[in-house]
């Protein structure tokens, strides 16, 4: 059964648009938020190598934008990823 769960802001400004399955196998909750996590990684090395007075140093508002929503996104799926394995009926049987 899917449990739909809303991303949370400042992934989006409202809560009816952008939903995930929390009840995704845990494994595909957490690959999916290192694939957004990597994509920040991509985003920072990008403007780390880029130095001087560029238009890409100019666009830093909208690059800031961009990693705020895919760390929210990595955040609210590692979240849902260890709370299926901590409710997971084995982890709930070991001390």
């Amino acid at each position: 059964m899917h449990e739909l769960k809303a991303f949370p802001f400042p992934t989006q400004p409202f809560q009816d648009v952008l939903f995930f399955n929390a009840r995704a196998c845990p494994t595909h909750l957490f690959e999916t938020a290192q694939q957004r996590l990597n994509a920040v990684c991509d985003l920072l090395e990008i403007l780390e190598m880029n130095e001087g007075s560029t238009p890409l140093n100019r666009e830093s508002a909208r690059l800031s934008s961009a990693i705020g929503l895919l760390l929210g996104d990595a955040r609210a799926l590692y979240e849902a990823a260890f709370d299926g394995v901590r409710n997971h009926p084995v982890a709930k049987a070991e001390p």
